[in-house]
């Protein structure tokens, strides 16, 4: 018996059924078919061996689609194609047969009452001695394709059988002796002509299409217990809403339909078999049960445990396929089935996924948006994916910690539905863009009190939702949306998830207007979750990385000053929000090594650092610039931000005089002047002075010994025995400073010598550096000289 709701709906669809199968077979006598080839003639049917001859000298080899190319691959299909421009059919004799049978097609198909089927033509094919087509899948090769029709003409044959199947179900077809046979199947089915052993398979395959009008809900009597249950399931969906869906909460019932669609397959009006039925019983009943429907197509993915292939089959719980053959009755076979994707034989489902995609509602219209992702609360299904043949697999070999697995994937159709009531969380949990144009809408209607209410409502999901857009088209309306609903705690949810490098010129007049509505405590305290969630998450290409975006503060200052009082205090409040996130990130980098890597990153600050001092100058913010200034111009650091400092002057070139002045960049590059000054006057290194300072290290007396050994002017060498781990130690240290010291380890006696030798390369980085710095006041001086 079913333990939950979704369970007794999917006990209770499976129970609805049109009878059809997947594949249908009907005969006819030839009498009505009368077909020319030229080159060849008319047709005598059967079809002799000699005319079967003349049929393929005057064919080409038949291709096969390989993604978005057509090729020949006689290792996939071997087989003659006679063009359709040699083929000529007395269509208005041939409708005597072909359309009565088409209709009994239709019905063994399961098609609903009103819907016939139309063929078209697409080919005349023939299977000589040894040929045959792989296992594969037809493509949609016009709209409204539903399946393929194949008519065998009669011909002496062995082999060459047609084998369709579809999940866990196969026939096999057998070529006609006397009779026309008419073989039709949804193009979903996977299907292969086995090799023919001796004789011809002349065929000619048609493409089906619906016909008709498909019946309205309204003309289907739905079970009341159905209905019953979806309410019963509306109802413990209900539960779920207001919780967070971080915690899996099912919010919408999914029910897998069991056959495969392509979005230009997918329509109401085009499902297959016993879906179409189940679809608009579950679409009537959810009107009934105050709910709404989609349409959907289903990307399944399941991981399984498996074993190795195993000769005595049966082994697994997932090991046997029906098959049946049109010649004999059903019968049920053990054993190898057509084309399987694995021998291996599943055990236990290990891991799964299923996403949503190409949404449509009753009028075959585009139904979105509805969040991709379901959930295990969610799903529901007559035949479960395990039974139904996987359109890729892949196996993965025993890796230590689990066992052999099994990676399936599967496209179903799906039918959505959720309680009407809770439409606007559905769909806002499947595009915040969406949630804020509709939130938008009912406050420009004048319904405040419901749209708080409706914003309210997607507080559990929406930094989930809103996370991960960072758009500034989604900005703006995020930000018109907060001001307008007057509640500063809704305005701060809708606004928590978006991050600060976002924000550009055109957010001026909106994030000015928040200062007027929620003051600048509160737009402070937004700038700062924003700028935080920066840090927590992966740069996108769709915004500039937080240094660029520091970088360009100048424009977006003036932006927002030339909104107004509101607009320059917000602008102070970027300004100030930056400057903190700058300092963290000069201190980050003050405290890394190498060396080398220090000066870079620290030298790569030098475009945010000149954004934020001119951010301030023209935001008035002249407490950040001075704060600033007085971190690059500290005698303390020991002339540490110095290649930074000459960076941000170097930048600021292009800037007004007016401009480098009220940005500090003047007092800057006197600054930066002075110290190199300063450091050129130091008396240089005498020839014989091999002295270096140890500025890293720790307290330790390996690294206290090796400090005296490297500040000694007159000793070049130290032979040290060593153990291997305080080795190690030292080698970290002078690696780690990328001090010009070789260290090399003696491997005679125990322990074994660490030899370190003070390297010529001391004497050669001082000059480099000291022409370094002379090249560095020459430009500073020129460039002052220019501008006085």
């Amino acid at each position: 018996m079913a333990s939950t709701p979704r369970q007794a709906l999917a006990a209770l669809l499976d129970g609805v059924s049109t009878g059809g199968s997947f594949t249908a077979r009907r005969s006819a006598p030839v009498d009505d078919l009368a077909i020319e080839v030229r080159g060849v003639g008319r047709l005598a049917l059967p079809v002799t061996p000699a005319q079967a001859r003349q049929l393929c000298k005057v064919a080409r080899p038949a291709a096969v689609g390989l993604g978005e190319q057509t090729l020949v691959d006689r290792r996939v299909r071997d087989t003659w194609e006679v063009p359709r421009s040699r083929v000529k059919i007395d269509k208005r004799r041939w409708n005597r047969t072909l359309a009565p049978i088409l209709a009994k097609l239709a019905r063994d198909l399961g098609l609903p009452a009103g819907r016939g089927l139309k063929a078209e033509l697409h080919s005349m094919l023939v299977y000589a001695r040894g040929q045959f087509f792989a296992p594969h899948q037809d493509s949609e090769k016009a709209d409204g394709m539903l399946g393929t029709l194949v008519v065998s003409l009669p011909s002496e044959i062995k082999g060459g059988a047609l084998v369709v199947a579809h999940g866990t179900e196969e026939v096999t077809y057998r070529g006609p002796r006397a009779n026309l046979s008419f073989v039709a199947f949804y193009a979903d089915c996977r299907h292969e002509v086995r090799p023919v052993r001796s004789g011809h398979r002349v065929v000619l395959t048609y493409n089906l299409v619906l016909g008709g009008d498909a019946p309205g809900p309204a003309e289907l009597p739905v079970p009341a217990e159905v209905v019953e249950v979806l309410e019963a399931v509306a109802d413990s969906l209900a539960a779920h809403f207001g919780a967070n869906t971080r915690t899996g909460s099912a919010r919408r019932l999914v029910y897998l339909l069991d056959h495969e669609y392509t979005p230009r397959a997918l329509s109401w009006s085009r499902l297959k078999g016993s879906d179409a039925l189940r679809a608009r019983v579950l679409h009537q009943a959810a009107q009934r049960g105050d709910c709404n429907v989609l349409l959907a197509l289903a990307d399944v993915h399941e991981v399984w445990s498996c074993y190795e292939p195993d000769r005595s089959w049966g082994r697994g719980r997932y090991s046997r396929r029906r098959r049946w053959s049109d010649d004999e009755a059903e019968e049920w076979q053990d054993g190898p089935s057509m084309n399987d994707p694995d021998d291996y034989e599943l055990e236990e489902l290990v891991d799964w996924s299923v996403s949503l995609d190409h949404w449509l509602d009753c009028s075959d219209r585009p139904g979105g948006p509805l969040a991709p992702a379901t959930l295990e609360g969610e799903l529901c299904a007559s035949t479960p994916s395990v039974e139904m043949r996987p359109y890729s697999s892949e196996y993965e070999g025993y890796m230590g910690n689990y066992g052999n697995t099994m990676d399936r994937w599967y496209y179903r159709g799906a039918v959505v539905v959720w309680p009407d009531d809770r439409d606007f969380e559905v769909r806002a949990e499947g595009s915040s863009a969406w949630a804020l144009d509709e939130l938008w809408g009912r406050l420009r209607s004048g319904d405040l009190a419901e749209a708080r209410d409706a914003a309210a409502s997607v507080a559990p999901f929406w930094n989930v939702v809103a996370v991960g857009d960072h758009r500034s088209g989604v900005l703006t309306k995020a930000i018109r949306v907060a001001r307008a609903l007057d509640e500063p705690d809704l305005a701060a949810m809708l606004l928590g998830p978006f991050r600060i490098e976002v924000l550009g010129r055109v957010h001026a007049r909106a994030l000015a207007a928040l200062v007027d509505a929620y003051g600048e405590e509160w737009v402070a305290r937004s700038l700062a979750s924003w700028s935080d969630r920066a840090g927590r998450q992966w740069p996108t290409p769709a915004t500039p990385s937080r240094t660029e975006w520091v970088a360009g503060m100048a424009g977006l200052c003036d932006a927002l000053c030339a909104v107004g009082p509101s607009g320059a205090q917000a602008a102070k409040l970027l300004v100030a929000d930056s400057w903190r996130w700058l300092a963290e990130s000069i201190d980050r980098r003050r405290r890394l090594m190498p060396p080398s890597q220090r000066e870079r990153e620290l030298s790569e600050m030098a475009s945010p650092v000149l954004g934020v001092i001119d951010g301030a100058a023209r935001a008035g913010a002249s407490v950040v610039r001075d704060d600033l200034l007085g971190l690059l111009c500290d005698p303390a650091d020991g002339e540490e931000l110095l290649c930074c400092s000459v960076g941000v002057v170097r930048q600021a070139r292009a800037m007004s005089a007016q401009q480098r002045e009220a940005a500090g960049v003047e007092q800057l590059s006197h600054y930066c002047a002075s110290c190199l000054e300063a450091r050129l006057d130091r008396p240089g290194r005498d020839d014989g002075d091999w002295s270096i300072v140890l500025t890293g290290g720790c307290s330790c007396e390996l690294c206290e010994r090796l400090a005296a050994f490297l500040a000694d002017p007159a000793q070049q060498v130290l032979e040290w025995p060593l153990a291997e781990q305080r080795r190690g130690h030292v080698h970290g240290v002078l690696d780690r400073e990328e001090l010009p010291v070789l260290h090399q380890t003696r491997r005679k006696g125990s322990p074994y010598a660490l030899v370190l030798t003070k390297t010529e390369a001391l004497f050669e980085q001082e000059e480099r550096d000291r022409a370094r710095d002379e090249a560095t006041l020459a430009w500073l001086r020129a460039s002052a000289g220019r501008k006085g």
